[in-house]
């Protein structure tokens, strides 16, 4: 599977007429994005914002964080969320680098429930937390949509979250026609197609990365896109390619924990994986799963998870990462010990609030 991210920089936002990238300077039509927004019914309002590096604003209630991106070759963006459901992870993907699309949660608003309810972190955009902060050097096109008056407190979340996924394709189609500033490959075959790497004469050693995406001690949300458009509520572990990953297929769920849509499109593990295989490691391949509640799940999920890594990606070696926090370092755990009971190497990357 070939994925080529084709990036186009923009240095500066700004509102017009027309909706065009044009030498670095994405311009954006707020009316035709504000209509583009309304069209979910369960949206009421959509004020649109920007937001730039040095600037003496403060971004509240950052539900997600976007980077804009759409597909070049006639694929779906965002499939099951925004496009229909169909496979990614080829082709080629226009990419806006440079700034996002950050949503702010409106959940204290009119008929949705209490203020405390609403998730999200804030972000300054001048100043020493600027400077340390992952999205502090970034454009922001900032969304913030306000549910129409009866709405429920899931049918809002789950509406949030779509929206800034279509403003994110929507902008991202501006850049989708020019000449990319830089490109990038993402390869990696099937693996029934893969040779054993050597360096030196030596094999170098298959690493599987097992990725939690999603805690269910957090009810699920009808209708929130997390995997091609499903709350994966139900999911067992499941192979996935790593492109698929960084080409859209999954993002971050409402109640997700440092891990902004953002950072799966540029997924650090993924990309560090991808830097070194052929060199000093194979890259097997990604399995994805989620955090299970009670005891028995957790036994499954581990298990089923181990087996993946061991005998269909015949991984040496596994890396783990967990979702959210608490609970979750319970499954990542089980799960790493399932994989060094089968022979594995087993390392886990964990982070608590």
């Amino acid at each position: 599977m070939k994925l080529q991210l084709n990036f186009i920089n923009i240095k500066q936002t700004e509102f017009g007429s027309e909706t065009r990238v044009h030498n670095g300077v994405l311009t954006i039509n707020k009316q035709e994005l504000t209509d583009y927004l309304l069209e979910d019914e369960r949206i009421g309002k959509v004020e649109l914002e920007l937001a730039r590096p040095g600037e003496s604003c403060r971004i509240l209630q950052i539900a997600d964080i976007i980077e804009p991106r759409a597909k070049i070759d006639g694929g779906s963006d965002f499939p099951g969320a925004v496009g229909p459901i169909c496979a990614v992870g080829t082709g080629e993907t226009c990419v806006l680098r440079g700034m996002a699309v950050t949503v702010s949660d409106q959940s204290d608003a009119k008929d949705i429930a209490q203020a405390e309810d609403a998730t999200g972190f804030l972000l300054d955009m001048s100043g020493p937390a600027s400077e340390i902060h992952l999205y502090g050097s970034l454009n922001h096109v900032v969304v913030i949509p306000y549910p129409k008056e009866g709405v429920s407190r899931d049918g809002y979340k789950a509406a949030l979250k779509i929206s800034g996924l279509k403003a994110a394709s929507y902008l991202a189609q501006a850049g989708s026609t020019l000449t990319p500033d830089s490109v990038e490959v993402f390869d990696l075959p099937a693996v029934k197609e893969e040779r054993d790497f050597q360096n030196n004469g030596k094999k170098l050693p298959k690493v599987a990365y097992i990725f939690m995406a999603h805690c269910t001690s957090y009810p699920a949300i009808p209708g929130e896109p997390i995997l091609y458009g499903d709350n994966i509520r139900l999911l067992l572990p499941t192979t996935i390619h790593p492109n698929e990953i960084l080409d859209g297929a999954v993002v971050n769920p409402y109640d997700g924990v440092g891990t902004e849509t953002y950072v799966l499109q540029n997924h650090p593990i993924i990309t560090e994986l991808f830097s070194r295989h052929g060199k000093d490691l194979d890259f097997a391949g990604v399995i994805l799963t989620v955090s299970r509640v009670t005891e028995p799940e957790r036994v499954r999920s581990a298990m089923m998870a181990a087996n993946m890594a061991k005998w269909i990606l015949g991984a040496d070696g596994v890396i783990l990462t967990k979702a959210s926090s608490g609970a979750t370092d319970i499954d990542t755990a089980q799960t790493a010990q399932a994989c060094e009971d089968l022979g594995m190497k087993a390392v886990l990357i964990i982070f608590d609030r």
